[in-house]
């Protein structure tokens, strides 16, 4: 039986940025410990990356659409797309003399 937990797309991606940084402080660390640290982190990072792999496989679902997420911002973008840039010229200038 699959087990549902709830998140917001956003606490998932910084739990994999995370576990990637992670990841790689542990690459960067095995080239500077004695070889049974190196044993330690790589047990330590294989776990990680099967981690990873699994956050990465698994359905992530999320109720907000393209319509709806466009709609809750529409002002946001009505302003992004306003006078302020197409009311500038069309050719480009030299900045520094």
């Amino acid at each position: 039986m699959a087990t549902t937990y709830a998140y917001t797309l956003g606490v998932v991606v910084e739990q994999v940025e995370m576990i990637e940084k992670s990841i790689q402080n542990m690459e960067q660390a095995m080239r500077h410990v004695s070889p049974a640290a190196v044993d330690v982190i790589r047990r330590n990072k294989s776990q990680l990356e099967s981690l990873l792999e699994r956050i990465m496989n698994a359905d992530v679902t999320s109720h907000i659409g393209l319509q709806n997420l466009i709609a809750g911002n529409r002002q946001c973008l009505q302003d992004c797309f306003s006078n302020a840039y197409t009311d500038r010229q069309s050719h480009i200038e030299r900045t520094r003399q």
